[in-house]
């Protein structure tokens, strides 16, 4: 080989052994080995190469980690707890009302109900409903007598009846007074809801007033005497000369239904007894409850029932008779001789109602009661209908399963009561199938299905709290709509204005008035004095140049209170200026 070839392929082979030389020391481990984790990698060693197989110096650079890791990749070391802080986010910001903070953490978005927010901000709504009132509600010098009767042409007549507020109510619930009865001649026939409401922002508050109209309305301080005379005395008159009369309460569970009836059953017993003759029957009355398509008999003994009650009511059929009406077969009639025994009669058939407890009436009635009062000798009819409150979902939320379905079965019965009214004032008829829908609508067939002879009253009671305001508006709508008088009117008010705070006048812009009423109000008058002793023009300008020294002379050269006078008053200017720069 010639010389120099040789020294070439020496020189080539001492370059390689240098470069192996280079390398890092594996410690003798296989490929294998060299892929094993042992721990942490400096940032230095992450861009190691790895031999390959076959030791003839090809090397890969590792990869970067980017989501998931492939089995050829080495794991990366994380520091404990490094990929957890990297998934926590902070949640947002609230917008509504700042609620109390969380392990340390700020409060995420809080989401109010409407009556949260309602007794949340009372102070704004009852000041927007005062200024409505104020506005609108002035008293009217034609106003009639309150205890003018309704008119009696009129096939059915329908009124509303404004409870008072609970001391309960307004001070362990914060709730207030959003119903306002108008005032009208000769008797009031319109009532006002104040819907107070937040736009979606939860941040933006506004009122929104709806007008309702009745043939009358009676607001909380109305006596039983002037319902009873303005609504029932018609029915019982209509009775005795031998027609039908029917009346019945609707409204929101708690809103008096059965208190309103109570005192109508005990006027309408003395009138009804104000013509009988000595030694003959007078009248028949019958007293049945309804659950929803079941009937009860409240004035038969109490017999043992299948759950082991002793006092269960016995269950009634109710008949269809030739004539179209239903009657409960069976039904026991008791015939009393004087008003008192008939009052008494109908207390206990009350005091035999089914009541359960609701979040809005600790007794509320759970059937709809039907007194039927006959006179046996004119065959009038008069028929006293105090049906079950109407419930939302929360009032019944603690409820069984049973009792929920009680509940829907009593809003059914109300629906199809409802669908009887209207088709009798727009079509002037009812028919069958209409009153068949339910056993409530059966019971009452009488009263649509006698023409002129029948006469029907409804008084529908309300609820003025602020937290009802759903419920109260569903009352009022229906009502209203059973009178036939058409809808309600809206008007809907901001009231941003009424949540800016008013612009202060700063004392330097005062008139001599205003200076002499601050010097002599404030701190209870004790610079009576420095007033008297200034000019008559003296100016909010001149005010605030005072120095200390001339409030001392102003003061009779008392030191302490002219000193107390200077301070006082610069403490108004650092209000002023402080309250406008917020």
């Amino acid at each position: 080989m010639p010389e120099a070839l040789r020294k070439r392929l020496d020189a080539r082979e001492a370059d390689k052994q240098e470069q192996r030389s280079r390398k890092p020391n594996m410690g003798g481990r296989s490929r294998a080995d060299s892929r094993t984790f042992d721990g942490p990698q400096s940032p230095e060693a992450s861009t190691d190469d790895f031999e390959d197989a076959d030791g003839a110096g090809l090397w890969l650079p590792q990869l970067e980690s980017r989501g998931r890791r492939v089995s050829s990749q080495p794991p990366v070391y994380v520091p404990e707890g490094a990929e957890r802080e990297k998934r926590k986010k902070a949640r947002p910001q609230s917008v509504g009302m700042i609620g109390a903070e969380d392990d340390g953490e700020k409060c995420g978005r809080q989401m109010f109900d409407k009556n949260t927010l309602r007794t949340n901000h009372r102070d704004l709504f009852l000041m927007a409903v005062r200024l409505y009132r104020e506005e609108r509600c002035r008293p009217n010098p034609n106003d009639g007598d309150c205890s003018v009767s309704l008119e009696t042409g009129q096939m059915i007549n329908v009124c509303l009846r404004k409870r008072p507020m609970f001391e309960k109510e307004e001070q362990q619930r914060g709730d207030y007074d959003v119903l306002s009865v108008m005032p009208g001649s000769p008797v009031p026939t319109q009532v006002a809801m104040h819907n107070c409401l937040f736009q979606a922002d939860l941040k933006t508050p506004f009122v929104t007033h709806l007008m309702f109209t009745f043939d009358r309305v009676f607001d909380e301080k109305a006596s039983n005497d002037e319902v009873y005379r303005s609504c029932a005395s018609n029915l019982v008159q209509s009775c005795l000369e031998g027609g039908v009369g029917t009346m019945f309460m609707f409204g929101q569970t708690g809103s008096g239904k059965t208190h309103t009836m109570a005192a109508i059953q005990e006027l309408a017993s003395r009138d009804l007894f104000a013509e009988a003759e000595g030694g003959e029957m007078w009248l028949s009355v019958q007293f049945v409850e309804l659950r929803g398509n079941r009937c009860f008999d409240l004035l038969a003994p109490g017999v043992a029932s299948t759950g082991g009650r002793k006092d269960a009511r016995p269950e009634l059929r109710l008949r269809e008779q030739h004539d179209g009406s239903y009657a409960a077969e069976g039904a026991v009639d008791l015939y009393p001789t004087t008003p008192e025994e008939l009052c008494a009669i109908m207390e206990m058939a009350q005091s035999r109602r089914a009541t359960s407890a609701t979040d809005a009436n600790s007794v509320s009635s759970r059937s709809h009661a039907v007194c039927k009062l006959r006179l046996l000798q004119c065959e009038g009819q008069l028929m006293l209908v105090d049906c079950a409150g109407t419930e939302r979902k929360k009032d019944s939320m603690y409820h069984s399963k049973e009792r929920q379905q009680e509940g829907a079965e009593i809003n059914a019965s109300l629906h199809a009561l409802k669908e009887c009214i209207r088709l009798l004032t727009t079509q002037q008829r009812v028919p069958s199938h209409a009153f068949r829908a339910s056993s409530l609508t059966k019971i009452l067939a009488d009263a649509f299905t006698k023409g002129e002879r029948a006469k029907l009253a409804v008084i529908c009671t309300a609820s003025p709290c602020a937290t009802d305001t759903e419920h109260t508006i569903s009352t009022l709508r229906m009502g209203m709509g059973l009178g036939g008088k058409g809808s309600e009117q809206e008007e809907k008010q901001s009231l941003s204005d009424l949540m800016r705070k008013p612009r202060l006048v700063h004392p330097k812009q005062w008139n001599p008035d205003q200076v002499f009423d601050w010097l002599r109000g404030v701190y209870g008058g004790q610079f009576q004095d420095a007033a008297d002793a200034l000019p008559s023009n003296f100016t909010g300008h001149m005010l605030v140049r005072l120095t200390e020294n001339r409030c001392v002379q102003l003061c009779n050269g008392n030191e302490k209170r002219g000193r107390r006078l200077f301070d006082v008053l610069h403490q108004e200017i650092q209000r002023v200026e402080s309250s406008r720069k917020g």
